[in-house]
């Protein structure tokens, strides 16, 4: 995406002895270079891909390697779309209304028709066999025993770009459908039955909305897009369960450009990736945000996370990503003692460009907080929000994307605060 204001992180406690390096985010061989549209996870290895021309891979050993399962098969549709009940039960959409189906977590497929020979953009299910699948046209069809026999209603004069539903703690199964400039929710569990509400922040001219998901396990949505105008700005809207509505937040990145997917594997972690290789991760449920470093500067369109550890993002020219940590770099040595007192150590190298290394030391477990501010008291980027065992961790920044100037390191850990004066020349 590539504003980075990234971690790595060292971890150096007492009777530890690793010397393990873990890639942020790893580029794949997908076997491909046509343009991938959609990503689903089936359980923590096993994932499928759909794209266009004969693309829908599909990889059983975390991406070490894909197999393009339509390969072999007639079908050379543009592929937009994927949907998955469980592990067993799925369908891809494509252009010109053709569909597969799957009752076996991919291995293989069936080819549907869908009538009207709409381009049907996404899909979502009800319970194995029964499925919605919105179109271009604003057109919803829906079925009830796994596509051989279909119903239909316009919904809206938009096309319903992704089709998702509620993930709270108490599961209520309500269901949305995204347009580029508006949000419908389905009323009275019926498939006629939906409510088409403009949303703010999306009526610009060159403005839309791409993606949105609920967190899974927490009450507060995401939708992401570009807001136009004067120039395309990455946009996120977000609604919390005391919200009334969808508000514009904050991604903090200054790059122009889209928000084109986005996955909330759980209450407060999100991730969100776009144009340019955009990719941002939060862990307080959108209040700031984190830019990650990744291989490529190819358009990321989708981004699926299993949990909040692994995941993968695929794009334009073939381009499949995957981490198996969030997207933070771990290395870690062995240490003899506890340092003795809580303390922020001067970054290394100072001025720095566009990377320097912060460290802190703790005498005990302890919540730590590491954030960036700018000459005049505003906060950047958070670099840690999490908890640390004892021992002398470090932290690396590279503020790449940010002006020359004068920043501040504030850490917080437990009952200690310590800031530290940051000089990035370039």
């Amino acid at each position: 995406m590539n504003r980075t204001a990234f971690i790595i992180v060292t971890f150096c406690t007492i009777a530890t002895l690793r010397d393990e390096v873990s890639a942020q985010w790893v580029q794949q061989n997908s076997g491909t270079t046509q343009t991938l549209t959609d990503v689903v996870m089936l359980d923590s290895v096993t994932a499928v891909v759909s794209g266009r021309n004969r693309s829908v891979l599909r990889t059983t050993n975390s991406g070490a390697t894909w197999t393009d399962i339509t390969a072999p098969m007639s079908s050379t549709e543009r592929w937009n779309g994927l949907s998955f009940y469980d592990a067993s039960n799925g369908i891809v959409v494509g252009d010109n209304g053709v569909m597969f189906t799957t009752t076996n977590g991919g291995a293989s497929w069936f080819w549907h028709q869908i009538p009207g020979g709409q381009q049907c953009l996404s899909a979502i299910h009800v319970s194995p066999g029964s499925f919605y699948v919105g179109a271009d046209s604003g057109w919803l069809y829906y079925t009830l025993d796994t596509g051989r026999t279909w119903s239909s209603n316009k919904i809206s004069a938009g096309p319903i770009r992704t089709l998702f539903r509620s993930r709270g703690d108490s599961f209520s199964d309500q269901r949305y459908a995204l347009t580029p400039y508006s949000i419908l929710t389905e009323y009275s569990m019926q498939p006629v039955d939906w409510r088409e509400q403009v949303l703010p922040g999306f009526l610009g001219l060159g403005s839309e909305a791409c993606d949105a998901e609920f967190c899974d396990g927490g009450s507060s949505g995401f939708i992401v897009g570009v807001q136009g105008d004067l120039r395309a700005s990455p946009a996120v809207l977000r609604k919390r369960s005391s919200d009334t509505g969808w508000t514009q937040i904050s991604s903090g990145t200054p790059r122009d450009g889209a928000f084109l997917g986005i996955s909330a594997p759980s209450a407060k972690t999100v991730y969100i990736c776009g144009s340019g290789g955009m990719l941002m991760r939060s862990i307080d449920t959108g209040t700031s945000w984190i830019a990650a470093a990744v291989p490529t500067k190819r358009t990321l369109n989708a981004i699926y996370f299993f949990n909040e550890h692994r995941g993968f993002a695929v794009g334009d020219s073939g381009t499949i990503l995957f981490t198996s940590n969030g997207g933070i770099t771990g290395v870690s040595h062995p240490d003899n003692s506890f340092p003795k007192d809580f303390d922020l150590e001067q970054n290394y190298p100072n001025p720095f460009n566009p990377s320097t290394t912060i460290s802190f030391r703790l005498p005990a477990s302890a919540f730590v907080s590491l954030k960036i501010y700018d000459g005049l008291g505003r906060e950047i980027a958070t670099l840690l929000a999490q908890d640390f065992p004892p021992g002398v961790h470090k932290t690396e920044w590279n503020a790449g994307a940010f002006p020359s100037g004068i920043y501040f390191c504030r850490f917080n850990a437990g009952s200690f605060s310590g800031v530290k004066r940051l000089v990035l020349l370039k």
